[in-house]
Parts: C-alpha cells; sequence; structure tokens
C-alpha cells in the first residue's frame, strides 16, 4: 500500500486492527488540506470565575476554565459554534464541574495573557496572542510543559470539516509518554509510547471476532514530564507522540453529519505519575471497590458445557475445596440460564431443569462462602422479558443499520434510558431482587463490542451519531446498571448493602466509577500472555486498576500444556488484580486436560496451585489494601515500574514486569521453565527472593538473572517492606481477623497502613466503617510498632494476637512485647500458639527469619496497642512440642481439608465429611530424635454433645483411646494428650482411628 493512497479512514481502521494484534502503529503524517483552520489572532476576552475566554478577531474562541489547583480545561470552537454542555460527555463524573471548584488569576500584557491556578505548585498556561498560542508550565519549579507554536496547534480539518487536532511542539528527546487503556483484547505492545501513533476505540468496521473485542477506551496520556492529557469526547481518537507524525491528538468525526467533534481536554498537573492518577480519577471518578470476595479464586463452568448444573457446581466446589484449594466466586457461563443452556437460545432466567432450586442453592453458597456471577449476552437480549425492538419507543436501533450486525435483532441502545431500564429490570426480576433469595453478587455482560458494522452515521437514541456515540457504548451500559440499576437505596434497587461487581466486554473513560470489564476471548500464547501482562498496566494507568483477564487464555477450543496452565492460570494469575482461570475448551471432547480447574491437572500443577492459593489467600489483606488505595487514589494493583521509578530509564523498558503493591516485584515467566530470565531490581534498595529469602542489591545497571523452573514466578520483596497476612482460609468468608501475621524485611525502615471493613457493603465509603491500623518497621533497632486502628467497622475483632516475621536477620535475639520480660522460643509457630502463654519466638535459620507471636491484645485504644523489640537478651534455648498438622498428614475418604473454623494452626484442619465410618484415620509420620517416653497431643474442636474418641496406633499398635469430648463449639479448640514410648527414627506412624461414624475437627498433633 503506498502511503499516499492512504485516507484517513483506513488510517484509524489500520491502527485499530494493528493495536488489536499486538503491533505498534505507525501512522503517516497527519496532513492538512488546504482550508485547514487554525486559531487567529487575539481580540478580546472575558473572564467569569474559574473561565477565561478568549475571542480571536476571526469569531474563534478559547476557554480555560479551572478544574481544582492542579488542572486545567481547555476547549475550543470555531466561529458560530457553541461549546457543548459540560455534561455531554460523562466520562468526567457530571458533579465535578462544580465540584472540583478553582480559581484562575490573571495578567494581561501587550503579548499575552497569563493564568494561574490557585496553588503555588499548580499550573501557569500562557496565551500568546499573535496568533493566539497556548503554553503550559509547572508553577513549582518554571518547567515548560507543552506547548504549541505558529504551526502547531489547534486545527480543524476534513471534509465538513470532522477532524479537530491539537498539536504541540516536538518534545524533548528525554520525554517519554504513557498511553492509558489499550487497544482491542487488552493488548499492549509496550508501556513506552514515545514515537508511537495509538488509536484505543471501538472497533472499526470490518475486523473479525474476535479481533474486534474488549478496549479498554481510556483517551489520556502522561507524560515523565510531570503532565498528563486527557481528552474528553467520545468521537474516535488517536494520539502521536513525536516520531513521523509529530507530537499531538485529534478526534474524528468520520464525516457522519451531526455535531462536529470539538477540542477539549484537561491538562493535569503532578509531576509525579502516582499524582496524576490520583487527579484523573478525581476528575472520571473512583474505581469502585468489589467486594473482598472478588479478590478470591474464580472458576467458571465454561469447560464443561454438557453437564454443569446446580448440583454440578455444589459438587466440584466441595471436591475442590475438599483437596485444599481455595474458592470464592463462582461464574455462571450460559449454564444456569433458561432455554438452551449456551451462548445463544438462553436467557437471563434460571432455568427449570437446570436449576431447579436457585434459592436452595444461594443458602449453601451463603454458608460455604461462595459468591456468584451471573453472565447476560448481549445477542440474547430478545429472548429476555419485556424486550421492545427499533428506535424508540423501542430498545435498538433502525432496522436498516443493523443489517450488518451479527444477532441484529438484539440490539439494545444503552444511549436510551428505557433501554437500560428494561435490562436492569429483567436483572431484578430474575435474580437479583433479594425477596427472591436467588444467587446473583455480580453481573457478567458479554457481546458488548461487536457492533461495529454500525455505520457511522446511524442515529441513537440520543439524538447523536453513531460516529460520536460508539465510545460511550460501554460507559452508557455501566451508568444504568450501576448508577441507575444497583446503587440507589429503595425498592427495585440494591442499595449500599452490597457493592455491585459489573464487568463487561470493552470498557470506557469514567466506567470505573460503576462497573469494570474484562479483555476478551483473548489466545492461550505466552506471546499473549506477554500482550496481557502488559495491557493490565496500561489498563491501570488509564483508571482501571482491577484487570481481570481470562487466565491461560480462552483459546479456540484447544487445550494448554501442563507448563502453560502452572505459569499463566496459576503463577500469574495468582499474582494480578483477579484471579480467574478461564477457557474455551470442552472436557466432552478434550477430557480433563481441557479443565481450568486443579484437580483436573497434573500433581505438580495441583501443587502449584496450593502453593499460590495459600501466598495469595495468606496475602488479602495486603491485596485488600492495595485495592482500597486504588479505589480512594486510582493506583493501580498491579503497577508499571514507571509508577514507582518514573526518573529512570529502565522502568521504561522493563514492561513484563510490575510492582505488586509497593512492596513486591513481579516478573511473571512467560516461557517454559529451564532457561534464564532477566529481572531489573531497582538500585537504592536490597531485595529478597520471596521463595527463599536469598537478597540481591539492587542496580540499574545489569539485571538479575534468574534461572527459572516451571510454576515459579520470579518474585521479590523490597527491603523495609512490611506485608501484612491472615491465617490461610479457603474463603476470604472464612479469614480470621483475630490473628494479624505480618513479615517484615530488614535492610531498611518500613511501614504499611492496613485497611479493614467489612467486606461486603459501601459502609466503608458512605459511613466510614472502616478502621486503618499503622505498622512501623525500624531497621536500626528490629522494632515493630502496631498502632491501634483508627476507626471500626461491623464485625471487627475485638481482640488480636499478632504474628511478626523479621525476614534477614543475621542471628537471633531474645525478643519482648510491650517491654515486658524476654520470650520463650519454641520449635516452630505452630507450637508457641500450643503453649501454656500462646506466645514466644521461632528462629528458622536456614532462612534467617525469626518469628515472635503476641498474646491477645484488645484492639481497641489510641496510641501503639504492642511493639515488637529485642530485650537485650540472647536468644533463649528452643523448647516446647514438635508440631505436625493434620491437613500434611494421610487422610483417608472420611476426612477433607476445611478452613472454616477459625483458630487452626496451620493452614486448616482436617474435617469429617459426615459420611465417615468407623474404622476412618488419620495418620501422621513423625521424626523421633530419642527413643523413649513422649507427650502426644491432638488437638481437635468438638462442636457435638458427646465425646468423638479416637484411638491412637504407633507403628500398628493401641497406644490409647482419647474421648474427644466437646469443646463448646467448633471454633473452639482443645488438646487431648498422653503419654507413651516412641522408638527413635524418621518414619514414626502415628495413626487416629475413628471409633464412631463420627469424628471432632483435627487441627494437629503435638510430640514432646
Amino acid at each position: 500500500m503506498k502511503r499516499e493512497q492512504i485516507t484517513r479512514r483506513t488510517l484509524l481502521s489500520t491502527a485499530a486492527g494493528a493495536v488489536a494484534a499486538g503491533a505498534v502503529v505507525t501512522l503517516p503524517g497527519f496532513a492538512h488540506a488546504a482550508a485547514d483552520e487554525r486559531l487567529t489572532d487575539y481580540a478580546s476576552h472575558t473572564a467569569e470565575g474559574r473561565t477565561v475566554t478568549v475571542t480571536t478577531v476571526t469569531g474563534q474562541r478559547l476557554r480555560i476554565t479551572a478544574y481544582g489547583d492542579q488542572m486545567v480545561r481547555v476547549r475550543a470552537v470555531r466561529s458560530g459554534e457553541n461549546f457543548f454542555a459540560d455534561t455531554r460527555y460523562e466520562m468526567v463524573e457530571p458533579r465535578n464541574h462544580t465540584a472540583l471548584g478553582g480559581s484562575l488569576s490573571l495578567a494581561d500584557t501587550a503579548d499575552t495573557l497569563e493564568l494561574r491556578t490557585g496553588a503555588s505548585d499548580g499550573l501557569r498556561v500562557v496565551l500568546r496572542k499573535k496568533p493566539l498560542r497556548l503554553e503550559f508550565y509547572a508553577r513549582s519549579n518554571g518547567a515548560l510543559l507543552a506547548k504549541e507554536d505558529a504551526t502547531r496547534a489547534i486545527t480543524w480539518s476534513g471534509t465538513n470539516p470532522t477532524v479537530v487536532t491539537e498539536a504541540f511542539v516536538t518534545p524533548p528527546a528525554d520525554e517519554r509518554f504513557l498511553k492509558g487503556g489499550h487497544g482491542t483484547l487488552g493488548r499492549s505492545p509496550r508501556i513506552d509510547r514515545t514515537g508511537d501513533t495509538v488509536s484505543h476505540n471501538y472497533a472499526q468496521p470490518g475486523l473479525p471476532n474476535p479481533e474486534n473485542q474488549a478496549p479498554a477506551i481510556v483517551p489520556l496520556y502522561l507524560s515523565s514530564r510531570g503532565y498528563g492529557v486527557f481528552f474528553n469526547t467520545t468521537f474516535d481518537t488517536t494520539f502521536s507522540f513525536g516520531g513521523g507524525d509529530g507530537y499531538q491528538f485529534l478526534a474524528d468525526g468520520h464525516d457522519a453529519g451531526g455535531v462536529r467533534p470539538q477540542m477539549d481536554y484537561f491538562l493535569i498537573n503532578g509531576p509525579r505519575f502516582g499524582q496524576l492518577l490520583d487527579r484523573y480519577t478525581q476528575l472520571t471518578g473512583r474505581p469502585r471497590l468489589p467486594q473482598m470476595s472478588v479478590f478470591g479464586l474464580h472458576l467458571s463452568d465454561k469447560n464443561f458445557p454438557t453437564v454443569s448444573d446446580q448440583n454440578w457446581w455444589r459438587e466440584k466446589i466441595t471436591t475442590h475445596r475438599a483437596a485444599g484449594f481455595p474458592f470464592d466466586h463462582q461464574v455462571n457461563d450460559n449454564r444456569w440460564r433458561e432455554g438452551s443452556g449456551s451462548w445463544s437460545g438462553s436467557w437471563f432466567d434460571f432455568s427449570d431443569s437446570r436449576w431447579p432450586d436457585p434459592a436452595g442453592y444461594r443458602k449453601w453458597a451463603v454458608d460455604n462462602g461462595v459468591t456468584v456471577t451471573l453472565d447476560y449476552n448481549r445477542n440474547n437480549s430478545n429472548e429476555m422479558a419485556g424486550w421492545v425492538g427499533g428506535p424508540p419507543p423501542g430498545y435498538s436501533f433502525a432496522e436498516s443499520d443493523l443489517r450488518n450486525v451479527r444477532e441484529n435483532n438484539a440490539v439494545p441502545d444503552w444511549s436510551n434510558p428505557d433501554a437500560r431500564a428494561w435490562v436492569w429490570q429483567v436483572f431484578w426480576d430474575k435474580a437479583l431482587n433479594p425477596s427472591l433469595d436467588y444467587p446473583g453478587d455480580a453481573l457478567w455482560i458479554d457481546e458488548t463490542d461487536d457492533l461495529h458494522e454500525i455505520p457511522y452515521t446511524a442515529r441513537t437514541a440520543d439524538g447523536r451519531t453513531w460516529a460520536e456515540g460508539r465510545n460511550a457504548y460501554f460507559l452508557n451500559l455501566h451508568k444504568g446498571v450501576g448508577e441507575e440499576g444497583w446503587d440507589p437505596d429503595g425498592p427495585g434497587h440494591i442499595g449500599s448493602g452490597k457493592r455491585p461487581w459489573t464487568w463487561s466486554r470493552g470498557a470506557t473513560a469514567g466506567q470505573q466509577r460503576y462497573g469494570h470489564y474484562w479483555t476478551g476471548d483473548i489466545e492461550q500464547t505466552y506471546e499473549e500472555m506477554r500482550a496481557q501482562i502488559r495491557g493490565m498496566q496500561t489498563a491501570g494507568l488509564g483508571g482501571f486498576p482491577f484487570a481481570n483477564i481470562d487466565g491461560g487464555g480462552f483459546g479456540h477450543g484447544g487445550t494448554v500444556s501442563d507448563a502453560f496452565y502452572r505459569n499463566w492460570p496459576v503463577a500469574w494469575s495468582s499474582l494480578s488484580p483477579i484471579w480467574r482461570p478461564h477457557s474455551s475448551a470442552s472436557t466432552a471432547s478434550h477430557g480433563k486436560a481441557a479443565s481450568r480447574w486443579p484437580l483436573d491437572q497434573s500433581a505438580q500443577a495441583q501443587a502449584d496451585f496450593r502453593r499460590y492459593g495459600q501466598l495469595r489467600y495468606s496475602l488479602m489483606p495486603y491485596i485488600y489494601t492495595l485495592a482500597h488505595e486504588a479505589a480512594a487514589t486510582g493506583m493501580p494493583m498491579a503497577r508499571a515500574m514507571v509508577l514507582h521509578y518514573q526518573d529512570r530509564t529502565q522502568a521504561y523498558s522493563h514492561d513484563l514486569q510490575y510492582l505488586w503493591g509497593p512492596s513486591l516485584l513481579v516478573a511473571p515467566l512467560t516461557s517454559d521453565g529451564g532457561g534464564t530470565q532477566n529481572v531489573w531490581l531497582p538500585a537504592g534498595a536490597r531485595w529478597y527472593d520471596y521463595w527463599t529469602d536469598a537478597e540481591h542489591t539492587g542496580s540499574d545497571s545489569r539485571d538479575l538473572a534468574c534461572t527459572t523452573r516451571t510454576g515459579e514466578t520470579p518474585l521479590f520483596v523490597k527491603a523495609g517492606a512490611i506485608l501484612p497476612k491472615y491465617p490461610y482460609a479457603q474463603s476470604t468468608a472464612y479469614l480470621s481477623k483475630y490473628r494479624l501475621e505480618m513479615d517484615v524485611y530488614a535492610g531498611a525502615d518500613g511501614a504499611f497502613e492496613l485497611v479493614e471493613d467489612d467486606g461486603v457493603s459501601e459502609a466503608y465509603r458512605t459511613s466510614g466503617k472502616k478502621s486503618v491500623t499503622r505498622l512501623t518497621f525500624t531497621d536500626s533497632s528490629t522494632r515493630v510498632v502496631i498502632a491501634h486502628p483508627r476507626g471500626t467497622y461491623d464485625g471487627a475483632p475485638g481482640e488480636r494476637r499478632y504474628l511478626v516475621r523479621f525476614h534477614g536477620l543475621d542471628a537471633p535475639v531474645g525478643m519482648r512485647v510491650n517491654g515486658g520480660s524476654t520470650l520463650p522460643a519454641f520449635t516452630s509457630e505452630a507450637a508457641v500458639l500450643l503453649s501454656d502463654r500462646g506466645t514466644g519466638c521461632v528462629w528458622d535459620a536456614e532462612k534467617r527469619v525469626l518469628s515472635v507471636i503476641t498474646g491477645e491484645i484488645p484492639v481497641a485504644g489510641s496510641g501503639v496497642a504492642a511493639t515488637v523489640e529485642p530485650s537485650g537478651a540472647a536468644f533463649p534455648s528452643v523448647g516446647g512440642a514438635t508440631v505436625y498438622q493434620a491437613e500434611n498428614a494421610r487422610l483417608d475418604s472420611a476426612f477433607v481439608i476445611d478452613t472454616r473454623h477459625p483458630g487452626y494452626t496451620g493452614t486448616g484442619y482436617a474435617d469429617c465429611t459426615g459420611t465417615s465410618a468407623t474404622g476412618s484415620t488419620v495418620t501422621w509420620t513423625v521424626t523421633v530424635g530419642t527413643a523413649g517416653q513422649k507427650q502426644l497431643g491432638v488437638r481437635y474442636a468438638n462442636g457435638g454433645t458427646s465425646d468423638r474418641p479416637m484411638d491412637i496406633d504407633v507403628n500398628g499398635t493401641r497406644r490409647a483411646t482419647l474421648a474427644l469430648p466437646p469443646t463448646g463449639g467448633w471454633d473452639d479448640w482443645a488438646t487431648a494428650s498422653f503419654t507413651t514410648d516412641l522408638p527413635r527414627g524418621d518414619g514414626v506412624s502415628v495413626r487416629a482411628v475413628l471409633k464412631q461414624t463420627q469424628s471432632a475437627n483435627i487441627d494437629s498433633l503435638s510430640v514432646q
């Protein structure tokens, strides 16, 4: 294709397709026709409040408005045009047009108008008068941010003209650009878009499925010079960041008739990227915080299209949990729906045959800590109750505009308030009305991105052309489901009692304040994985911090290798905002290999899944705090390196690694193990290998060459980090907040503010019901200080035990809590918890980790709850029992691993299933250093009303019978002990044998 033969419309289509494929878009220069119009000379100006409007000698108008102290809005119209109403585009949260306030001071000279925002570190805008041109400066240091000149300025061009461009002078050679959002299918070719031309819009006509899917349309970019630009239009946009196309951005009306695009953008001052995201999400709306369960494991029934129903789900989750895996969120993919139960021919209503008792299922789900997504496919809208086709008073478009659209008899026009009200009413009537008591905590809205064959000239219900309205399609949908449907308190709505989790295939800027999205039907290859890692980061740079990706890729019905499964659906997905393994392969045709569920995979894959499950769920207080920070400030959970290292060149090129919050560095393994992976550990800090505690010194001159192992994501912790944890549980609903753990990494001072709330309701933001606990570490004194929480919430613990692990110490020392005496030393953390005092310390010589466990301390109060520090004494002699956990024992079929009752000392306990029989066993293999008489203790809980006895055998010989009387409740634990002789050896078998059909829950065996 010759350069001079490419038309603008072809350019935009080519750009969208190339970005979808993960390629770099380089367009020919934006040549302007002879009729191009630029702003002419200054004639006059008016100032009103926080706005200054300038009129040129030819009647054009340029308007500058302050939005707070750190943002200015720039608008320009041609002679005879009126500025659009502030609320024409709802990407900006409508109330913010007044709520953000602001002020502009004005100085008028012969050659310039100079405007300043109110803050001394705000913005200075210089308007040169002849011709009228803009310059932007940071007031804090006087640095030039961006400027126009005689030929690079606001320009109107094209037929009619329907293209409006803002062009700045060539940026400095060291200026780098980041583009928020991404093209179709969630893909980004790189984080640093300097020199690229980028178009992120609703897919262009002609793109085949799935290449048209799931754009994140965020007309925002960030500059390393400390500013950002948000282009406030829903017309198609294209951004050029230097290179052959210069430095400019444009909106294109595609000659579609109707109103023409206007130049309307916000210049946002930083100077740090985090500040830019904070101010951008202040402007467009804070990301909506989901329920805590959404940060647990999601799995779907997609791989089981012929067998899944409500009984299948119950059995699948129960078996999965029994094997020790976590599970939180059930993703229903078609089969729950009435009709065919497949992608087409089924609709939003519970199937009488496959789901005959949704209310009964919801009771089971609540009892078992499971939340539920229900899916809606746009293409089945016509099958749903109350659907009215056609344009208003119908809910769709004109028939003539839908000729080339798939399933064109089911195309809602979400710009129509009646269409939005209709779909919410269906959701409410068929599932979400609490009086039904049906499962339904989240909505998955599919097929919303495949209307790209609607002509640009088509009219939407709000009177706009499709050229103007298509990029707002996702935003309008989420407004209907969120603001108008879910959020109000009152009849017909859910209100603040439960947070929504609504995710569509595609996103528009501003949508984050209502709901979320996922990246569509992506490939299941390592190349795709790399594109998704980058896309996750650019989504975060665009105000969408809760990246939601099909773990392992959706694929096209095929299976993946064991190594790939372990590296992506297990390892990387578990270290991303939403852990949701998902694919299209069917077990009916490919067997278990098609499944994303771990029990259907290899033994090693299962071991990896348990490992990452325990990591993620124990880190939930850290992860959930990151989610709170994202909702409060827009700071992503998975952070591109540039967010913390903006001034380092390595941060712009190392975009296949990211920071998981402030303390963890993740470098996903994007190839089978056995090779070498280079990881940049930034200079100025020590870094710990999370898996081994090996220490590395950061460097900006060379990368760390990591030898890779399949299933083990390189994961590093920054010195000074404080990682808050809870004891592992198999559902976020089971997590016990009565023991707060924290891993502290020596080498630098550190602090962390832990945020907690009820995990479900909006009370944290509507009434301030949350707690913030400040944790601080002083490296020179090896001291951790735990403050009493600020604030509280429903269900907060009244007392807490704290467990502090100090990593990276050269040797153990005696420790104390709150100035008390030196704590005793034990063989393990479990041994401390089982001791009479329940407080003590443990030294792991191999990893150089010192653990300190406090007694129970009241949570309420002011000031310091606990100070953990050296006592000045030597580390004491080690005593206490050796503890063997029941979840690591050999369990027969009578027992499963469970975590629903807190107070266990490991990662769970052995729970009798209720179908056991006399003679069922739990068997431990223990090590005895010296033969002789030992005290053995079985820790158990019996919430029944009678004894549940067990015989205890040693190497097959009966040694004792333990009555295991009631403990008062299943959350109440006791230890039954006896004394017996044990032989010396590494393989001594201790077996507990049921004497009746019901058993106590078994936590551990202790030997002393």
